[in-house]
């Protein structure tokens, strides 16, 4: 799903009529919100559906498969988002 159907699916639900640069507007903010939490706390936790979390991966070494040249793959942070068993 992109943005663009998440906005259509977010004015199907919402209760009141919407226009859709609000409804992708509130959902950028949404997003941006989201963003800010995660740097802040590195968990954010939603009841019943499931955990956003930054985590760090290792370095690590590896091989270019054409040139065999070893090349070094530097630790880098990724947000992760684990469901809940409700979802699942």
């Amino acid at each position: 799903m992109n943005k663009r159907e998440l906005t259509k699916l977010y004015i199907k639900l919402s209760l009141c009529p919407i226009s859709q640069n609000k409804a992708k507007e509130e959902i950028e903010e949404f997003f941006e919100t989201l963003k800010e939490a995660i740097v802040i706390d590195g968990k954010v936790k939603f009841p019943k559906i499931g955990t956003f979390e930054i985590l760090t991966r290792q370095p690590r070494k590896v091989s270019n498969p054409v040139t065999r040249e070893l090349m070094t793959i530097y630790p880098k942070k990724i947000i992760k988002f684990r469901a809940s068993k409700k979802i699942k």
